[in-house]
């Protein structure tokens, strides 16, 4: 496992797996769809705090862990900068989202709320090829590396076109589909197939 001492930048791709673009009906995308979360809403712990008279969404992501500054310009270049891969859950507000959408206006109020990165604080040198989420013992949503539009390389590099990398920033790759509410009271449970889980409550 590796350790982390501080998070920097908290990214995010969008529409990254094909189904979950239909499920919510937008077309996929050409080049990787990239936003940001702010760095105060990582949440390592095992609860999840769902804001009052907010329908909040489940998005299972695998995460990648930078671990050096710079700006790879290559696949090969960019596998260099990862250090670690763990399992996230990007919250997301999305009746504000579906607004501001439509308003054409960014969608960070609807991501960076409170609590709403969710992260395995534990991660791993290699990644698994499956991961899942299990909501009250129900499979809500399972991946697979295979169907990811751009690769973990891909959306690096596409990153590095705008910013510098920088140590201790993490990435958000992409949900399967099967998003859904969450609800005080749930149990919930994610991690890579055949790997010991997280399992969290919602309060």
């Amino acid at each position: 496992m590796i350790e982390i001492k501080k998070i920097e930048n908290i990214y995010c791709v969008g529409r990254n797996f094909e189904g979950h673009a239909k499920e919510l009906g937008n077309k996929v995308p050409s080049s990787p769809l990239i936003f940001q979360k702010s760095n105060s809403t990582i949440n390592f712990s095992e609860k999840i705090q769902v804001p009052k008279n907010k329908t909040i969404e489940h998005e299972l992501e695998i995460v990648v862990l930078i671990g050096k500054d710079g700006v790879p310009k290559n696949s090969n270049e960019a596998q260099s900068f990862i250090s670690g891969f763990s399992i996230g859950l990007d919250l997301t507000d999305r009746a504000l989202q579906g607004e501001l959408k439509k308003k054409g206006f960014p969608w960070f109020a609807a991501k960076s709320f409170k609590g709403s990165a969710v992260v395995d604080k534990n991660f791993q040198l290699e990644c698994p090829k499956e991961f899942y989420l299990n909501v009250n013992q129900e499979l809500r949503q399972r991946g697979n590396l295979k169907d990811m539009i751009f690769s973990f390389e891909d959306i690096l590099v596409h990153i590095s076109k705008i910013v510098e990398l920088k140590k201790g920033d993490i990435v958000f790759t992409g949900t399967p589909e099967g998003v859904g509410p969450l609800e005080s009271g749930d149990q919930v449970e994610m991690g890579f197939t055949n790997h010991p889980p997280k399992k969290l409550i919602v309060i």
